[in-house]
């Protein structure tokens, strides 16, 4: 029995081989071309300059046999005529020609094996769309426009050939599939986000400077908190958005009608300018900024600085500033992170398309977290009047010179605060503010506010260091108020 078996093994083997077709497959070479999704206008077509279509039948096609050559994630030309050829000579042969659909967007050719002609196993032959004028011509590179690439397509699409048998789909002697064209994002960006310390000695108005030396993200002065930024371009795409050379490694440029915008959000008082780059491009923050939240700086393409992905990375990081308005200026920072949206945009002067935009850095992403070298308590409810008093009592283990300082801000019956310098704690002592002096000095500054009121205290000491309580006293008795840590490490937390 397995003697027998053995034979007809073998026998099945030996037929396979002499009709050339058992144990093959047909194969396709489409390229596999990587594209820029930068190229692509959101509204108009794109066409790719070259695909190429080499392929290769598993075993013999008949002359009237159908190869049905298809696409996905792109379309053909409408009308466009597609030739198998094999190259002969000083030209191609054309061994079937096909048509696409006249209107619509077609997905499919159906190229027909003519009369007298055969498709051999193992042998190369191209689809082309030169009627076989040139050998082995990629789809596109003769100007037809034979495969279109849709508006708006986005990284990650692929697009795909595959040739089939038309009346027996799945034919081994027919049958491959290739891609021919994959999306990527050319351009990419990497934001470090840097902390910079509120300075207490300027009532917040600046920035303790960081140790000299720090390499980017860190604080350089007292007045710019910079946060690092590296846009990369991958140089490796085959069709890609043209960077000029620049200013050399990490210092490339796009055309001047393209840009990169940088919108920070977050509460811009006490802040004058955004600043970009090396010799940077400077934004100034207006007051309509500061009452919307936001600020956004434009820099045309011509003022990037963008890495190559093959430039050496010494140099990558360029500065995302915030400048401080600094000492002279009339308000304090607030603290608290500020975020980035960082979007890469095109114009009809510039390399890339019109009305093209996509963001390399995600909006809400942060950049600046900007701390008190400080703690700051919020009291929610500071309650005065006949009979009524409201205590602050701070205290601080700090002993460092230059610390325990005081300050309240008081908010003001007009929304204005104001500032109510308390003295300075004796490191073990409780320092006692009432909100009779807060109302006080209120009145001292030329405003009025009612019987109950908000006031934020700020202590010169770390938070760690310092410990808060309030109440509220009146002919029923004392009743405590919630004192809230308005900011410490990125978090509002309550500190009893």
């Amino acid at each position: 029995m397995i003697r027998h078996l053995k034979i007809l093994l073998l026998s099945m083997v030996v037929i396979g081989l002499m009709s050339g077709s058992a144990f093959a497959a047909a194969s396709l070479n489409a390229g596999n071309t990587t594209l820029a999704a930068e190229r692509i206008s959101p509204t108009v077509d794109y066409l790719p300059a070259a695909v190429n279509t080499g392929y290769q039948p598993g075993g013999v096609v008949a002359a009237s046999s159908i190869l049905r050559v298809s696409i996905s994630g792109a379309t053909f030309k409408m009308s466009q005529a597609f030739d198998i050829c094999q190259n002969v000579g000083a030209t191609g042969t054309s061994m079937g020609a096909g048509t696409t659909a006249a209107t619509g967007t077609p997905s499919y050719v159906d190229i027909t094996i003519s009369a007298g002609n055969t498709l051999a196993s193992g042998t190369a032959y191209w689809i082309q769309d030169d009627a076989c004028a040139g050998l082995g011509t990629p789809l596109g590179s003769a100007g037809s426009g034979s495969i279109i690439i849709p508006g708006g397509t986005l990284a990650d699409t692929v697009v795909s050939l595959t040739v089939d048998n038309k009346l027996t789909p799945g034919d081994p002697n027919v049958y491959a599939t290739a891609t021919a064209i994959t999306v990527v994002n050319q351009f990419t960006a990497t934001l470090s986000k840097v902390t910079s310390k509120l300075d207490f000695a300027t009532s917040m108005k600046t920035f303790v400077a960081s140790a000299a030396g720090t390499a980017l993200p860190y604080t350089p002065t007292t007045t710019q908190s910079q946060a690092a930024i590296v846009i990369t371009s991958n140089q490796a795409v085959n069709d890609l958005v043209t960077v000029g050379a620049g200013g050399g490694a990490c210092a490339r440029v796009l055309a001047a009608g393209d840009a990169v915008k940088f919108k920070i959000t977050g509460d811009l008082t006490g802040i004058s300018s955004i600043k970009y780059g090396t010799v940077p491009e400077i934004y100034t923050v207006t007051p309509a900024n500061r009452t919307n939240g936001y600020a956004t700086a434009s820099v045309t393409g011509d003022k990037l600085l963008i890495c190559y992905s093959t430039d050496a990375t010494t140099t990558a990081k360029k500065a995302l500033e915030l400048t401080a308005t600094g000492s002279t200026g009339t308000s304090s920072i607030v603290a608290g992170i500020r975020t980035a949206q960082i979007t890469i945009t095109g114009d009809s002067t510039g390399n890339i398309p019109v009305v093209y935009s996509r963001d390399l850095v995600a909006a809400g992403t942060a950049s600046h977290d900007i701390q008190l070298d400080a703690t700051q308590y919020y009291i929610p409810l500071v309650k005065v009047g006949t009979g009524t008093e409201t205590y602050i009592k701070v205290q601080s283990k700090a002993t460092a010179t230059g610390s325990n300082g005081v300050s309240v801000a008081i908010l003001a019956g007009d929304g204005s605060s104001v500032t109510y310098s308390a003295g300075t704690i004796t490191s073990g002592t409780p320092l006692t503010i009432t909100g009779t002096q807060l109302q006080t000095a209120v009145t001292a500054a030329g405003k009025t506010v009612g019987d109950s009121f908000a006031a934020i205290v700020t202590v010169n000491s770390p938070n760690a260091d310092v410990f808060g309580y309030a109440n509220t006293c009146d002919t029923t008795g004392c009743k405590r108020i919630p004192v809230k840590t308005v900011y410490t490490a990125g978090a509002a937390q309550i500190s009893e």
